[in-house]
């Protein structure tokens, strides 16, 4: 039987802040993005959800100077990395390299001065697209 080529994935995992008693209007989240070698994209998840776990923390936290913990959120997307975003399918990259696409994201501005903001790095109004 013919061996599966590893291919690179990047996930997007979803961590957030809870506090650990009492009423949260708000959550601070953190998207944090992980490269992962596997066969698949079922692959790839599995291992993503496995990382998210092993981030969470449950001690030393805080929120506005009340005990929080960081949790997992879940997988919310993973991509394979290609070198050429115009070629369909699971990436044929095995090695890393400069100029691989790792992730990508699509959001909606309403105006050029949102669409300024973002560029800057500065708070904009956006809607995230999948």
């Amino acid at each position: 039987m013919k061996r599966q080529k590893t291919a690179w994935y990047a996930a997007s995992v979803i961590m957030y802040i809870q506090l650990k008693e009492g009423r949260q209007r708000s959550f601070p989240v953190n998207e944090n993005v992980f490269l992962i070698a596997a066969r698949s994209f079922d692959e790839a998840r599995i291992r993503a959800e496995e990382l998210g776990r092993a981030e969470e923390s449950h001690k030393g936290l805080t929120l506005n100077g009340r005990p929080a913990v960081m949790l997992f959120g879940g997988v919310r997307k993973v991509v394979s990395c290609t070198a050429n975003p115009a070629v369909p399918g699971p990436s044929e990259v095995t090695k890393l390299y400069d100029g691989v696409e790792a992730t990508y994201s699509g959001f909606l501005v309403k105006s050029r001065k949102e669409l300024t903001a973002l560029i800057e790095g500065r708070p904009a109004a956006l809607i995230y697209e999948e």
